[in-house]
């Protein structure tokens, strides 16, 4: 395990990922973008990929969108907004940590509803390898991104809930949502039809 924080002070480079809204009816396939950050300031690559609807692909595409960039050599850390991506495709963190060699921590800003994803997943198809992707993750926790806010919950590999702390607390400028998914967002928001 690589000390992020002892590394953050010299700017460690993070990519923040995010998809864009979308309609179910009508969109088989969803933006996402990676947004690459030094440090909490400086926004110093875009990427972009897609990933299909309710499907299986998430924990793929991103690590196949992370290996292939240029900034791949520098990157110490990956950060998702949420375990699901593009309605419930699901991101299983331990393929992805395993996959690119990064921690990889998970950030939503509202305690999920398990018993609500676990009664919508069994109506679709591949539900139940979609439920045992949500048990591999974990449970979220609850950790707070600034003294004043609520909490953020959490998910994580290959870093510790020390670390956890205070990178969030480091990379966190606005709100409760560290920048480099805050912005991820953002920029798949202009991405939307």
């Amino acid at each position: 395990m690589i000390d992020l924080n002892k590394h953050l002070k010299k700017g460690i480079k993070i990519i923040g990922v995010a998809c864009a809204s979308f309609n179910r009816e009508e969109d088989a396939t969803v933006p996402i973008i990676g947004a690459i950050y030094r440090g909490s300031l400086l926004l110093e690559g875009v990427l972009k990929s897609q990933v299909t609807v309710d499907g299986n692909d998430a924990t793929e595409i991103i690590a196949n969108m992370i290996l292939k960039s240029p900034h791949q050599p520098q990157l110490k850390l990956i950060m998702t907004r949420g375990v699901t991506i593009a309605g419930f495709n699901y991101i299983d963190l331990e393929e992805l940590y395993k996959k690119t060699d990064l921690p990889v921590i998970s950030v939503v800003d509202r305690e999920p509803n398990m018993e609500k994803i676990t009664n919508a997943l069994q109506k679709l198809p591949n539900g139940e390898k979609k439920l045992a992707v949500i048990k591999r993750n974990g449970l979220p926790q609850a950790y707070t991104s600034s003294d004043e806010n609520e909490p953020i919950f959490v998910q994580f590999i290959g870093i510790e809930s020390e670390e956890v702390t205070q990178l969030l607390k480091d990379i966190t400028l606005v709100g409760r949502i560290p920048e480099p998914i805050r912005v991820a967002r953002l920029i798949a928001i202009a991405e939307e039809k």
